[in-house]
């Protein structure tokens, strides 16, 4: 005996095991609010999930609708208790593998602990130890945007994509700024020259790099095990030994590259919503918010569909 399903029925069918469900991780103003602004574009519901934590700052999710056979993804910004966030983020991936979903995409347009990607003294390299902790949690493919580095898709052992804000603040400044024909690329160090040349580029403008004193000392990307040991001890163990007196750089003092005229004032502060900055929006009205929920939602759209990423880097530099 053969049972024939009706047409209206297999469609339904093919939604609710192809579906897409879109989760936020926090309850963070911010963060719903970027949330819902994604899932408005893409046309569909916020997925219902609790998270909260116990009266001994433990955290506790509920995934409080099926996302079996679904594509899931996780949206999360980075507030200021970063860890809570972290773990906030790792234990629904963690809920969301138990209950059987397809995949699991993490959406974190600021990747935290991307400073901390290199080896300093005795330290050690938490970029690699948490995209460890994603993977093993059951993250299959993470989207962000502009990571301090870009090395760091290395640490992953699952699909990364890097997306860029840059052509949002390009466009801000297009057709915010009136008079920007007039103005100059400003490389805050020589570290970020090139990105403020790709800026400088697109916008055919000219460009100017700030000289000064590196943030971080040369001392500190050595490892303090293997740093040579100082002379008044060496002189204690062994007075015959005499080692010669490293003299310390001398500190440059900071110069700017051509002619600003004295007239250095900030107007105003671009910034994108990947992080939040209400509180900071109330104390200084110069900051200005770029939405780019519009680049976030195509991503999603384009990995649920099975389509090509490469669409959402084009007018992107290598330098970005």
């Amino acid at each position: 005996m053969f049972c024939v399903t009706p047409p209206e029925l297999e469609t339904k069918m093919n939604i609710t095991k192809g579906g897409l469900v879109l989760f936020s991780a926090n309850s963070n103003s911010s963060c719903m609010e970027l949330s819902k602004k994604i899932a408005e574009r893409l046309g569909v519901e916020m997925g219902k999930v609790q998270v909260y934590q116990e009266p001994n700052r433990e955290t506790r999710v509920q995934i409080q609708e099926s996302v079996r056979g679904k594509d899931v993804f996780i949206i999360q910004t980075v507030s200021k208790d970063v860890n809570t966030t972290i773990m906030e983020l790792l234990i629904m991936v963690y809920a969301c593998k138990t209950s059987c979903a397809k995949s699991i995409i993490g959406v974190i347009p600021y990747f935290p602990y991307s400073k901390q990607c290199k080896m300093r003294k005795r330290g050690s390299i938490v970029s690699k130890l948490l995209a460890s902790m994603m993977c093993k949690a059951g993250l299959t493919h993470l989207i962000t945007m502009d990571l301090h580095q870009k090395e760091i898709q290395g640490f992953f052992n699952i699909p990364v994509d890097n997306l860029r804000a840059s052509p949002f603040l390009l466009q801000y400044i297009q057709e915010e700024i009136p008079d920007y024909r007039n103005a100059v690329i400003v490389a805050k160090s020589p570290a970020s020259a090139k990105r403020a040349q790709s800026f400088a580029e697109r916008l055919r403008l000219g460009i100017a790099v700030i000289h000064g004193e590196a943030q971080d000392a040369e001392s500190d990307l050595v490892d303090g095990r293997h740093s040579p040991p100082m002379v008044r001890s060496v002189a204690a163990i062994h007075p015959s030994l005499e080692i010669p007196m490293l003299i310390p750089k001398e500190k440059p003092p900071i110069t700017v590259v051509g002619d600003v005229g004295g007239r250095i004032a900030i107007i105003v502060v671009v910034v994108t919503n990947t992080i939040p900055h209400e509180v900071q929006k109330l104390q200084c009205p110069k900051i200005k918010t770029v939405d780019i929920s519009m680049i976030l939602s195509e991503a999603i759209r384009r990995i649920h569909n099975g389509e090509s990423m490469s669409y959402l880097f084009r007018n992107i530099g290598l330098d970005d």
